[in-house]
């Protein structure tokens, strides 16, 4: 059983095994951890925005439980001012008694504790005392007031304090309905006092207080405040609070339209006038939902990029024992063919690696064996039959140039015969042009070799021009020990005589200025020729640097090629050319610069 096991997997290939173990051992246990790990995320999510939820709405209740046991501090420091309660049961005779009164005790007697309780936004005084003059925060008590929802209910009311909201026109009846939410307070209760007067203290919170603290919750939960009616008094956003002239809108009337199950409820406080008010906060979805999606984001994230590396990772394995096996399989079946190549890959120190390397000395001692016994001597033969066909090429190479000199001199010597003075100069500079191209072996001269060879040239050229050509050399003696490219003068002069002055009705004129400055050599070659048209002398500038062989221009581009050649980034050559005028190709060069070239043929004198 066993065996057969182990059989059976030795006959799957050795693809179909890594892919296995890919899945099996790599793949699987991946995606199973990362799922277990997902899973216990979202579950500490959904924890830690429960306790978020807790800790929000309970952070909003203390803020808003603060501002109303702050109103109700401030009610028990009015209730408990003797003085103000006997001035307030005072009948005075007239206004002015009254003002004085006022300006002595009143004007700021209730109102200074708002410094420090900044959450009240004004705090009055009713009173059924007819002789106050109504204004500040002091008012009689008269129809309006009577007729007013919360006086009625603070007459109601057995309560010394009560916590009422209603909704009234603000400017004294003539702005639009604004949310009020007061503390009430009937200070009726001074022992020993007589009460004749009926006062009521009314306390109003700032609404935009309680606003800002449901808006700092909003990205938790959506926060209500809820009287004991069931109505909604104040909410995030102002979003559920409906239309203030029209009635309010109560909290079941929300949970049946949002459809929600599930909200947190929190009882606002245990004071008596507070019983029935409560906080009241729905979760915000989009926010657990934000976060599940960060979280599912990272864990896709962390699991593709475990994926990838150990997927990246299998394949170099794999293809580190594929290929070396493959390379090793196919030289094997080589060496049956007496292929005895050697495996030219990194063998590695493994397994593998040994094996290849094995085989390699395996081969190599065979493949030198065969060497020594069959393919020396065939080796020997056809080098021996590359020898006699060298020489033969060079004796054949040696009787061209012969065969041309012994033509020129027939050539020369009728010449002589027939006295053709002029032919016969002409025939010995080409004979010396001849030879001298012959006898260049090296691609470097001296200025003073090129300058000869150019003038032997510039002599053919007179002759064929006659009066209509004339040429200038003009030479700096410390300059003409420099080497540089053959024919990198010449060529420009047969580019002038060519192109230049050919077509010129007047006597053309070629000038060559060879000068030194510095470690600088400074070559020019002028013309007075037709010139060169912007476009065309564009094209030629471009074609410098062209690497197509089949072009115009191969001369001057193979000096340009030349100079870069030998002296690199050392070298500057332009060409200047104006209609009807003539051009100037001038180059320069770093006498240093030949010594740190890659192409050295020799050291410069």
């Amino acid at each position: 059983m066993k065996k057969g096991l182990f059989n059976f997997i030795n006959d799957i290939n050795l693809n179909s095994k890594f892919l296995m173990i890919y899945i099996f051992c790599v793949l699987v246990p991946i995606l199973t951890v990362n799922l277990i790990f997902w899973n216990r995320i979202s579950n500490d999510i959904k924890e830690r925005e429960t306790e978020n939820y807790n800790i929000s709405i309970n952070r909003a209740k203390t803020d808003v439980f603060a501002i109303l046991e702050g109103s109700v501090y401030v009610s028990n420091s009015v209730s408990s001012d003797k003085d103000l309660y006997v001035t307030m049961e005072k009948s005075f005779k007239g206004d002015s008694e009254y003002y004085e009164a006022y300006y002595d005790l009143l004007r700021d007697r209730i109102n200074r504790c708002l410094p420090v309780y900044n959450n009240i936004l004004q705090v009055i005084m009713y009173t059924s005392n007819d002789t106050i003059v109504s204004g500040g925060s002091y008012y009689s008590i008269n129809q309006q007031t009577r007729n007013a929802l919360w006086y009625k209910d603070v007459r109601r009311s057995g309560d010394k304090v009560t916590l009422y909201t209603y909704r009234d026109r603000t400017d004294y009846g003539s702005g639009n309905y604004v949310q009020y939410l007061s503390v009430l307070r009937r200070l009726n209760d001074f022992e020993g006092s007589g009460d004749k007067y009926e006062h009521v203290l009314k306390i109003d919170i700032d609404m935009n207080r309680l606003y800002n603290i449901f808006d700092r919750e909003k990205d938790y939960l959506d926060l209500f405040l809820v009287d004991p009616k069931g109505r909604i008094v104040c909410s995030s956003g102002h979003k559920y609070e409906g239309d203030l002239s029209k009635g309010y809108t109560k909290f079941k009337d929300i949970c049946g339209s949002e459809k929600t199950i599930n909200f947190l409820n929190s009882q606002l406080g245990t004071a008596g006038y507070l019983n029935g008010w409560n906080i009241i906060g729905i979760p915000n979805r989009n926010h657990i939902l934000n976060e599940s999606h960060r979280s599912n984001i990272s864990i896709a994230c962390i699991t593709a990029f475990v994926i990838l590396m150990s997927t990246f990772l299998i394949l170099i394995i794999v293809r580190s024992y594929n290929y070396r096996l493959k390379k090793l399989s196919k030289h094997m079946k080589g060496v049956k063919n007496q292929n005895f190549e050697l495996i030219q890959i990194p063998e590695g120190k493994d397994e593998i690696g040994e094996l290849i390397l094995s085989f390699n000395i395996m081969t190599s001692k065979i493949n030198t064996l065969v060497n020594d016994v069959y393919k020396l001597q065939i080796k020997e033969k056809d080098l021996e039959i590359q020898r006699v066909h060298a020489e033969l090429k060079f004796l054949q190479s040696q009787v061209d140039p012969h065969f041309l000199f012994n033509t020129l001199n027939a050539v020369m010597a009728i010449c002589v015969k027939n006295k053709y003075t002029d032919l016969i100069d002409v025939i010995k500079y080409l004979s010396k042009i001849f030879r001298r191209l012959i006898s260049w072996k090296e691609d470097l001269v001296t200025v003073r070799e090129e300058i000869s060879f150019t003038e032997m040239y510039l002599k053919i050229e007179k002759f064929r021009f006659l009066e209509k050509f004339d040429y200038k050399i003009e030479l700096d003696e410390k300059a003409l020990d420099f080497k540089i490219p053959k024919m990198s003068i010449q060529t420009l002069i047969e580019n002038a005589c060519k192109h230049g002055i050919q077509s010129i009705v007047g006597v053309g004129i070629v000038k060559i200025k060879v000068s030194q400055t510095g470690e600088f050599l400074f070559i020019d070659v002028e013309d007075n020729g037709s010139g060169i048209e912007d476009d065309k002398l564009q094209e030629i500038i471009e074609s410098l640097s062209s690497e197509d062989d089949f072009c115009e221009n191969v001369g001057i581009r193979n000096v340009y090629k030349r100079l870069h050649l030998y002296y690199g980034d050392e070298v500057e050559f332009n060409i200047k050319s104006e209609m009807n005028k003539g051009t100037i190709v001038h180059y320069g060069i770093n006498k240093n610069a030949i010594n740190i070239n890659k192409y050295p043929e020799e050291k410069t004198d």
